[in-house]
């Protein structure tokens, strides 16, 4: 399987410029083949720290919006994943669309959240492109044991991980290092190939936005299922990486940790509701 992960600046409010970059890869990764491509978390509008501007800049996937959305990118072979802002009713969510041949294939919404005006998606849906099963985890659902298990366990062999990382000066590098070990911690547990799809954003964008001062580094790679990075789009850099896949290294004889002890499973189930019983699990601000 040949796969694509856009790694570049997005227009936080310009969502004409982040289709145009969007179509832009999308004809890249078709010309190379690419069967998959995915773009960065909500890179339709950007990512905004409060509720009213995120609702502003938000998307209904019933509206005439999305409809035209799915028309212009319908001339395209690979398929689609886009993260938006999308709008359910008076709820917010954080999800990365599935698009093939201009039809929503389905979502995901984002469950380990980092702003709270989002809704989480106690969804955790596999998709099939070519006979290869897949999922997708956003952002800080790397950074969790669960989301990436359970796709795992519903067959998927491959695991998109879209990302908006916009960090404090003083935080880059521990959280580049972190997200990394992260990713391999989820590709080498769940013997699956983990593809990280970052935007870039640039010094300057950081005060209006965030009210602090930050940068988006990029930094995409592709993560296969010993925990080897593959492929590396470097940092600060935009580029389309293209990179195939070994369908070799997916069959499922070759995943043994897929074994599942039904008594340790059960001790599991157990501690975990034992755990939030006594305190619930709240989401981040």
């Amino acid at each position: 399987m040949r796969i694509a992960a856009y790694q570049g600046p997005v227009a936080f409010r310009g969502w004409e410029a982040n289709l145009a970059a969007t179509l832009d890869a999308l004809a890249k990764a078709d010309d190379a083949g690419a069967q998959i491509l995915c773009m960065p978390e909500t890179f339709l509008h950007g990512y905004f720290p409060a509720a009213a501007e995120a609702r502003a800049h938000s998307v209904d996937l019933q509206s005439d919006f999305f409809a035209d959305l799915l028309r212009r990118v319908a001339g395209y072979s690979p398929t689609l994943l886009l993260g938006l802002n999308e709008r359910r009713g008076e709820a917010l969510y954080n999800t990365q669309v599935v698009i093939e041949n201009g039809r929503l294939l389905g979502r995901y919404s984002k469950n380990y959240l980092v702003f709270n005006y989002f809704e989480r998606g106690h969804e955790f849906p596999v998709f099939e492109r070519d006979g290869v099963t897949y999922g997708i985890i956003i952002c800080a659902d790397s950074s969790y044991v669960e989301p990436a298990r359970i796709l795992a366990m519903r067959g998927a062999q491959v695991i998109f991980s879209p990302h908006f990382n916009f960090i404090p000066y003083a935080g880059v590098d521990r959280h580049t290092r972190k997200v990394r070990a992260c990713h391999v911690a989820r590709a080498v547990e769940n013997e699956v190939f983990v593809i990280k799809a970052n935007v870039i954003v640039p010094k300057a964008q950081g005060s209006p936005h965030f009210r602090r001062q930050g940068v988006g580094v990029g930094d995409n790679f592709v993560v296969d299922p010993d925990g080897q990075f593959i492929a590396e789009a470097g940092q600060h850099t935009e580029r389309l990486l293209i990179v195939d896949l070994d369908e070799d290294r997916m069959a499922s004889e070759r995943r043994s940790l897929h074994r599942v002890d039904a008594a340790i499973a059960g001790v599991l189930a157990a501690e975990y509701e034992r755990i939030t019983s006594e305190r619930p699990i709240e989401e981040e601000n």
